[in-house]
């Protein structure tokens, strides 16, 4: 129906939009331009995740981070420990082995939005791939939603950007109306077939239908924790921000399905736009919490400059 937020008609527009062009060749041409700039590597403090075929090159070192216990007394920095008493430990950045994951949503309420929010995340997943492809990373595509994770195989060399970019033309949002999998769950069953650590770019809408604030953060402090260099770009539709509804509606739920009577009016407006402000604080927090970068993008927003954004880390 019309009135409600995500309807069988929308996904309609979602699917045509699913064959739009990923990536032009201008922006292929940018993103070459800018590729030194845009490099997705991982920093790593794990010596076992610092690997290079060139027989005795050092690593590049990156930054220092504060000691923590079980940290490996070796990579700590004895210079600084003499000069100001301080206990750190060096970053370094892992060069011929980094991977590159990329996670999209491809739940029912990622079909939203005009273009939808599917399209750009396939987009900016597009663009990452090509940039770490052509930066000599292992570029891998994975996907979450009612159906649970999948991660194709890992590619190398720019030569295998159509592949990858084949991979993506091909997403469409789950077609049956099922909850997706906890972002806990989810991003544990990824992580356990991930192997060695890397930076893990995760594209989502974040709209648990279980309305559970921290369930994004706590699935991206569990990637941290186990190593990987965390990026996490937040996806809305107009809609989203600035739902179109007004007076006496059925509002079905995106992903299962479940209907509910609402009377949209100022008050609820009020309650719903502070509602996805709470939710948006919660991610950002939880991402600074677990030093792990945030973005947050419009679903018309162009893919380049939010892989920018991503490649720069930190919280937007």
């Amino acid at each position: 129906m019309d009135d409600a937020p995500f309807s069988e008609r929308e996904l309609s527009d979602a699917e045509q939009d699913a064959d739009a062009e990923l990536l032009g060749a201008a922006e292929l041409a940018e993103l070459d331009r800018l590729r030194r700039h845009l490099a997705l590597r991982a920093a790593t403090d794990a010596q076992g995740s610092i690997a290079s075929r060139r027989r005795g090159q050092s690593p590049e070192f990156v930054d220092h981070r504060g000691y923590a216990p079980g940290d490996d007394l070796r990579r700590l920095d004895w210079n600084v420990l003499a000069r100001s008493d301080q206990t750190v430990i060096k970053r370094f950045r892992a060069e011929e082995e980094s991977a590159v994951r990329i996670a999209v949503d491809v739940s029912r309420s990622m079909a939203v939005g005009t273009p939808s929010k599917l399209l750009l995340a396939r987009r900016v997943a597009a663009a990452a791939a090509y940039v770490s492809l052509a930066d000599g990373a292992r570029a891998q595509i994975a996907t979450f939603g009612a159906r649970g994770v999948e991660l194709g195989p890992a590619k190398r060399g720019r030569g295998q950007y159509g592949a990858l970019r084949r991979k993506l033309e091909d997403l469409r949002a789950d077609p049956e109306r099922e909850a997706p999998k906890p972002p806990d769950a989810a991003m544990a069953e990824l992580l356990s077939r991930a192997g060695r650590p890397g930076v893990l770019l995760v594209v989502s809408d974040a709209l648990d239908p279980s309305g559970d604030l921290d369930a994004w953060p706590r699935a991206l402090a569990r990637a941290r924790a186990s190593g990987h260099d965390v990026r996490f770009l937040q996806i809305l539709a107009e809609e989203d921000v600035d739902p179109p509804w007004d007076g006496d509606l059925e509002l079905v739920d995106a992903e299962t399905g479940a209907a509910v009577d609402v009377t949209f009016d100022v008050g609820a407006r009020t309650a719903y736009v502070q509602r996805l402000e709470a939710l948006v604080v919660a991610l950002r927090e939880g991402c600074r919490k677990s030093k792990a970068a945030y973005a947050r993008a419009r679903s018309d927003e162009a893919p380049v400059a939010l892989v920018r954004r991503l490649a720069r880390g930190g919280i937007d």
